[in-house]
């Protein structure tokens, strides 16, 4: 397991039970324990890369329900049972971070692919002491007023899009490594255009995106 304590594809794969002289048959709980360890390692992969599977992944409910059969020379039952119940808790965690991307990323703010080339540093404001976190779901969500000359909207949503996927999959994975930096946000720049997003609102939603993920990149940061 992870030093987090979740339970790994790795970990799973090389599970070994101790054989008793009644117990689960053993070549079909190695079949499906092999089998849960690759579809956790696809789940792993689609969270990473940001996409949704199209091929059918063992649920929670599934691996719930799963039996075996009795054998002499077995594996000893309560071990195993206990083990898929870690299992189901894992299986479960992934699928909600998953679900949670696909939330942002079917949103009309899409990740923007490839980004505009990054100038000059914005300057950041101090955090607001007592400012809650901003969420996916907050920046997936959040409206901006339009003036007479503004930010472009698209080039906004779409980075938007791609940073709410990132912030939903960094409570995913905590251990993979984050694609946005605060260097990234706060070197944001989008084209101006007519009836655009009002560029003040905008600028300061990113210095506190960007001041936000700078508390977490030095480690000091007591957000959760």
């Amino acid at each position: 397991m992870n030093t987090d304590g979740r339970i790994t594809p790795e970990v799973i794969a090389g599970k070994a039970f101790k054989k008793v002289r009644r117990g689960y048959r053993v070549g079909e709980v190695d079949q499906f324990l092999q089998r849960v360890a690759d579809d956790l390692a696809r789940l792993g992969e689609h969270l990473r890369r940001g996409t949704a599977p199209v091929e059918p992944l063992l649920t929670p409910e599934q691996v719930e329900k799963k039996t075996f059969a009795g054998t002499w020379r077995g594996y000893e039952m309560q071990p195993v049972d206990e083990f898929l119940d870690q299992i189901v808790v894992e299986l479960a965690r992934m699928h909600r971070a998953l679900s949670d991307a696909d939330q942002w990323r079917s949103a009309p703010r899409a990740p923007l692919q490839p980004p505009l080339p990054l100038h000059s540093m914005r300057s950041l404001p101090a955090p607001e002491p007592m400012a809650r976190p901003l969420t996916a779901h907050d920046v997936a969500a959040k409206i901006f007023d339009r003036e007479p000359r503004g930010y472009r909207v698209e080039e906004v949503d779409q980075f938007l899009g791609f940073v709410a996927v990132e912030l939903a999959r960094a409570i995913g994975d905590p251990s993979s490594p984050s694609r946005l930096s605060a260097q990234d946000v706060a070197a944001r720049r989008f084209t101006l255009c007519p009836r655009g997003y009002a560029m003040h609102e905008v600028d300061d939603f990113l210095a506190r995106l960007a001041a936000q993920i700078a508390e977490r990149e030095s480690g000091w940061s007591t957000m959760s």
